[in-house]
């Protein structure tokens, strides 16, 4: 019985790395929280990607490399603001293809073929990655998930003793990658513009530093939400009162940590 010489064993001929398909564009979705709002909004931006996306980078009027899917919040704006987001797909698939080897380099007939392994990498001299194939009869391999990019692709012989041939002749193929975007735009309407500051009445003032504005509640003004710091001993008007103690107050005095909901702002006040 003929024995295969490990160092004469056949090597498989690399026809071609064929059909270098890049991924296709996928899908963004992307929201804000309110697309208008008046006077201001504080923008909340949420976004996805399918499949998830190799990279995606913010532009227009928020900037940076995002991940591919998030919600992030953004400073209050009061103008029209757009939002753009570009994302990118780099992977993609290579079919490679080889003829079956028949013989040894000796010229001796091939008896004991096992399969192949397909050896590739970004360069062609380092082909560090591979697949294998356990069919001694195929003559082709998919590999999926390649980056974009130039790659280079050898098919060595194995035989029933896992003994592998050297490479074959090296093909390669370049993927290309694809990429898409989608842009939000927010739509801000100027506000109505506040009242006069009301004339400061005499011997009322500030007994606390927290502000509230007004909302209303069964059709009458109420003390609403926190928006800011003033203060003490800042002058109050006592001609607009809500409750037992909270004043209109002048609303420069004010240092705001939020967006109030009104123009009229209130604290407590006493004399």
């Amino acid at each position: 019985m003929h024995k295969v010489s490990y160092a004469i064993f056949a090597l498989p001929m690399l026809l071609l790395a064929s059909m270098a398909q890049a991924q296709t564009a996928g899908t963004i979705t992307f929201t804000a929280n309110k697309t208008s709002a008046t006077g201001s909004l504080t923008p909340v931006l949420t976004w996805s990607t399918t499949p998830v996306a190799s990279s995606c980078t913010a532009s227009g009027a928020w900037s940076g490399t995002k991940f591919a899917s998030g919600t992030e919040t953004l400073p209050a704006i009061t103008a029209n603001k757009s939002y753009t987001l570009t994302c990118a797909w780099g992977n993609g698939t290579v079919i490679v293809n080889w003829a079956k080897p028949a013989k040894n380099t000796d010229g001796t007939t091939l008896t004991d073929l096992a399969g192949y392994k397909v050896v590739y990498g970004t360069s062609s001299t380092s082909l560090t990655q591979s697949k294998s194939v356990t069919d001694p009869n195929a003559t082709a391999a998919t590999i999926a998930a390649l980056q974009k990019g130039t790659w280079y692709f050898a098919v060595r012989a194995v035989n029933s003793k896992q003994v592998e041939s050297g490479n074959s002749n090296v093909a390669q193929k370049t993927i290309t990658g694809a990429s898409a975007a989608k842009t939000v735009a927010i739509t801000i309407t100027p506000g109505t513009t506040p009242p006069p500051t009301p004339p400061p009445v005499s011997g009322l003032k500030t007994i606390a530093k927290t502000v509230y504005d007004v909302v209303t509640v069964n059709g009458q003004p109420a003390v609403g939400r926190d928006v800011g710091r003033i203060a003490l001993g800042k002058a109050c008007d006592s001609t607009y009162k809500i409750g037992v103690n909270h004043y209109r107050i002048t609303r420069t005095d004010v240092t705001l940590s939020g967006t109030p909901r009104s123009t009229t702002l209130v604290a407590r006040c006493a004399k």
